[in-house]
């Protein structure tokens, strides 16, 4: 799960942070510091129209494509404009800082792993890796926490650690300027941290159900067979549905009867809609999605409570709850204007996106909402965070 996130010169973001870096993190444990605030297993993205949720979400987007195909692909891929497009300040390279808690494969206990990546334009404008970093953090005998590097080149050239030995380093080279060294070791087994990262990242999943430009996706059908997990627009469910059925025909039987026991409109109906045409079926989407047995690493979605009926809303945001405390290791970020969806998050899982537009780009700001005294006190006397929000106690004056 991620811990923190850094942008910097991308897009909207000319260098903005959501959550904790791996510096911070091993300073605030010696210091025993434990008011920094880091992204959770469950947050929302809040904030007026175009102050960089959507964004946000888009940047990590882009770097899930860096790695998983390679820099170039990424940056045309998906509608993208090209990388010279995407950057902010012409002449100078972007840089993606992220933190993650990631349960280790091997012994099932955490590990704090960051990795770094940064891209530049070559004369030709397309984008190649100039550096790249992965850190670990590692707790010492004296229960502190020291930083060592597993992975340190630049453009392609650099060091790597010893499967056998974190403290040993060893000369790396990557012979495409196009791809990032953990795209290749992070599928060799042996370096299992690498390992652990790379799948961590692969894992992200970009839900577009609730997007517009998916509206037609009940309808337009898919090739037969069936599918382990659901794709982002949510088109093979049927294929998903098919999957269930022939691997554990007792264990579908049950999951549908529980879906369809919290969404309101199918208690009552004895088989699933043959087209699924039906509103209440977005929602069966999210919860079918929230029951793989094989969850994602982090979930991204986008207005999850778009076209959702109030009562539909309370289940969404329970089964989100119920999610993120079932998988100890996985986590949801979504953006909302609905303030009924986050009355029962904390300040800790809030995250407010401002924006001033004195500029084109660069001028965003994050905060949690946790960081106001006065929201944290207003929640320990019991006040929602939907109330707290609708009442204009997370926005800023338009004077500030």
């Amino acid at each position: 799960m991620l811990l923190g996130c850094e942008i910097i010169n991308f897009d909207v973001f000319d260098r903005d942070k959501a959550g904790i870096l791996i510096e911070e993190s091993t300073e605030a444990i010696k210091k025993g510091d434990k008011s920094l605030l880091r992204l959770r297993n469950l947050n929302a993205l809040i904030g007026r129209n175009s102050t960089g949720k959507t964004s946000f979400m888009g940047c990590l987007a882009y770097l899930k494509d860096c790695l998983t195909r390679n820099c170039a692909d990424a940056s045309t891929i998906k509608g993208r404009p090209g990388y010279l497009n995407m950057i902010i300040e012409d002449g100078k390279p972007c840089t993606f800082k992220i933190f993650f808690k990631i349960g280790d494969a091997a012994t099932g206990r955490p590990k704090y792993i960051q990795y770094e990546l940064t891209l530049d334009a070559s004369i030709y404008g397309s984008p190649f890796v100039k550096e790249e970093k992965v850190l670990i953090s590692v707790k010492g005998e004296d229960g502190n926490y020291e930083i060592y590097p597993l992975l340190e080149a630049v453009e392609g050239k650099g060091k790597i650690a010893s499967p056998d030995d974190r403290s040993k380093l060893f000369p790396m080279e990557v012979n495409d300027e196009h791809l990032p060294a953990l795209s290749l070791y992070g599928k060799i087994t042996a370096y299992s941290d690498l390992c652990d990262l790379y799948k961590e990242i692969g894992k992200w999943f970009f839900c577009t159900f609730s997007s517009e430009e998916e509206s037609s996706y009940f309808t337009e059908g898919n090739a037969p067979g069936g599918h382990k997990h659901l794709n982002s627009s949510g088109t093979n469910v049927i294929n998903v549905l098919e999957y269930l059925k022939l691997s554990d025909p007792e264990g579908y039987d049950g999951l549908i009867e529980d879906i369809k026991s919290r969404i309101p409109a199918m208690k009552k109906k004895k088989n699933l809609p043959s087209d699924l045409a039906e509103s209440p079926n977005k929602l069966f989407l999210y919860l079918l999605l929230l029951r793989d047995k094989n969850p994602m690493s982090t979930i991204f979605i986008e207005t999850p409570d778009m076209g959702l009926y109030h009562d539909m809303v309370d289940v969404l945001s329970d089964e989100m709850r119920d999610y993120s405390i079932r998988n100890r290791y996985s986590q949801i970020i979504f953006s909302t204007h609905n303030p009924y969806i986050i009355e029962s998050l904390s300040p800790k899982e809030i995250w407010i996106f401002e924006r001033t537009f004195l500029k084109d780009d660069g001028d965003v700001s994050i905060r949690c909402a946790a960081s106001d005294p006065l929201v944290n006190e207003m929640f320990k006397q019991g006040v929602g965070m939907g109330a707290i929000w609708y009442g204009g106690h997370l926005d800023k004056d338009d004077g500030d």
